[in-house]
């Protein structure tokens, strides 16, 4: 079974460009290592290690912002996707044959294991996670547990998400289709739990063994604007794979 993959991990999201606008609701998310997203109306934006992700699902657009290089790169899902795929083609252009062969197999091999029955069932009550009620959800991979989720249903906080979903679905379909391993976040069934709630919890079966994945140890509701998901005016625009080039270096 799969576990997070670098494409999902890049899938954090976006941003309006323009400045100072009045405030809209929002919230502020601090997960127990320490990393923290904020979202409103629809943005999403998640910063690590100097490099920030913003998703902008009413305006389709994914922002990538490295605060190391002083740059950031723009567009549509499709954009980034089209980067990614010529990326590719072009690393498998330098591999001999034998390398080409393999790397084909394994992506052969992920497009084959999108066979795998995933479900996803509604396990209990999750009690309080960061202050909001849960509900907990088993995902489970042909048969066997893969993932427990708690799900937020504030729906103050789920307003703010859902303009926001079919961008996220639709990044995970393009992700589906360059990826080496299946990823049971990428299923169907599990892309609907957006649609339920905000995750704010989990945790991952490792040969039925739990691990935790992540946990919210802060969930406030807070006035954000615009100017929170801006790009710094003085950074240099790139193209999406001009900026994946640099990242892999």
């Amino acid at each position: 079974m799969v576990r997070t993959n670098f494409w999902l991990q890049i899938m954090a999201v976006l941003f309006m460009l323009g400045s100072g606008s009045a405030a809209e609701a929002g919230w502020i998310m601090v997960e127990q290592e320490g990393d923290t997203s904020i979202i409103s109306n629809g943005k999403l934006k998640s910063s690590a290690e100097g490099v920030t992700w913003i998703l902008d699902g009413p305006g389709n657009k994914m922002i990538f912002i490295d605060g190391n290089q002083k740059s950031y790169a723009s567009g549509t899902v499709d954009d980034y996707c089209s980067a990614t795929t010529s990326l590719i083609d072009t690393a498998m252009k330098g591999l001999n044959a034998d390398q080409r062969k393999m790397l084909e197999e394994m992506m052969q091999q992920g497009q084959n294991d999108a066979s795998h029955k995933v479900t996803v069932s509604a396990a209990s009550d999750g009690g309080m996670v960061a202050g909001l009620k849960t509900i907990k959800y088993r995902v489970q991979v042909d048969g066997e547990p893969y993932k427990d989720i708690w799900l937020a249903t504030d729906p103050g906080l789920l307003q703010e998400f859902k303009p926001l979903i079919p961008l996220l679905q639709k990044f995970s379909s393009c992700a589906n289709t360059f990826g080496t391993e299946f990823m049971p976040e990428n299923s169907a069934e599990y892309l609907r739990l957006m649609e339920r709630g905000v995750e704010v919890k989990s945790i991952i079966y490792t040969d039925n063994s739990p691990e935790p994945v992540t946990e919210m140890i802060k969930l406030e509701n807070k006035a954000l604007s615009e100017t929170d998901f801006s790009i710094p005016p003085d950074y240099q625009q790139m193209s999406f794979e001009q900026m994946l080039k640099s990242q892999m270096e």
